[in-house]
């Protein structure tokens, strides 16, 4: 066995299937090269990296039949234990996704992270860390 860090190292670097969809809306760049669709999916990513948190981008999960890209794909990096982020910068679908991800056992505030914004309310450094605070014991100074 390897120890859980370097797993979730090769985890995290391993190629997986990304969502293809509307590639020319990938714009927003992180520290890790890579590029996201909205500034708040990079400042999330931001944080993730900050804190040694593996995670991939649109990484694609199958529940049942229908095929989604989580915006994250978490691993704890302590337990290895896999969570998932939705950041929902539009509310269109959201209830219909959280349902889907409840229908596979799948629960907010346990193993799906949740963040919202609107155009007044963005969202903001100070969300993102209370969020890993809770499921991940981070310390922000």
């Amino acid at each position: 066995f390897q120890p859980v860090s370097q797993e979730l190292q090769t985890w995290e670097s391993s190629p997986y299937n990304k969502n293809k969809n509307y590639p020319e809306q990938l714009k927003h760049k992180t520290c890790k090269n890579e590029f996201m669709r909205s500034k708040s999916e990079a400042m999330i990513a931001m944080s993730l990296y900050v804190q040694k948190i593996p995670y991939r981008y649109e990484c694609e999960l199958k529940l049942g039949s229908i095929t989604l890209f989580p915006d994250f794909t978490i691993r704890h990096p302590e337990t290895g234990e896999i969570f998932y982020w939705e950041h929902f910068g539009m509310m269109d679908n959201a209830s219909d996704k959280i349902s889907l991800y409840m229908k596979y056992g799948i629960y907010p505030n346990d193993k799906l992270l949740v963040s919202y914004e609107t155009q007044k309310q963005p969202l903001s450094t100070e969300q993102i860390q209370r969020l890993l605070q809770f499921h991940f014991d981070c310390q922000f100074q």
